[in-house]
């Protein structure tokens, strides 16, 4: 009797070679050989486009990310929201400085005597929905597509992160870290 596959055991793409045989081939290729759908992270930590601000800003402290895709109550892609966007919101709303660095975001409420910088900025958070502060339009990539394909794509596009999406529904997520990350030690050609 055949040994069952866990839902873990990865595909073949194409050709109907068995997983041992597209193992050799993606590790004859390199990092190369894998697509995003073996990188990517899963599954990704989202928000709706009218959750509060705060809502979305815990979720990226909590996971310690970066950023995370916006998805409408059908689990489409709608926006990505980013510390960037997050920062640049409470530019525009509370006053906080645009940061070169963390040290300037640190210092910044010390330095301009400011005393309501901080509490302006909490009320920017819980007064404002992801909507405001989100990336519309996002630029994401199908998980059957070539680690380079979202190489060039991140470098093209400039932007860190790629929603992934298998027939229009969004499966994980793939940064520029578990691109680099898959070139060391412990990666899926190691």
């Amino acid at each position: 009797m055949p040994a069952r596959h866990s839902n873990k055991t990865r595909r073949p793409r194409s050709g109907g070679s068995s997983p041992t045989t597209s193992r050799a081939h993606n590790s004859a290729l390199g990092f190369y050989g894998y697509t995003v759908g073996d990188v990517m992270s899963r599954p990704a930590i989202t928000v709706l486009p009218s959750d509060p601000l705060r809502l979305a800003c815990a979720r990226l402290s909590q996971r310690r990310i970066s950023g995370l895709p916006v998805v409408n109550a059908r689990g489409r892609p709608v926006g990505v929201l980013s510390q960037k966007d997050v920062v640049r919101l409470l530019h525009e709303k509370a006053g906080l400085s645009l940061p070169g660095g963390i040290f300037d975001l640190l210092l910044d409420a010390e330095e301009s005597g400011r005393s309501d910088l901080l509490p302006a900025c909490r009320a920017a958070l819980d007064n404002t929905d992801v909507r405001a502060a989100m990336t519309s339009k996002p630029v994401t990539i199908e998980s059957r597509a070539t680690i380079e394909e979202a190489i060039r794509l991140l470098m093209r596009r400039r932007v860190n992160r790629l929603p992934v999406l298998r027939n229009g529904k969004l499966v994980g997520i793939v940064t520029r870290h578990d691109l680099l990350s898959g070139l060391g030690p412990g990666s899926p050609t190691a």
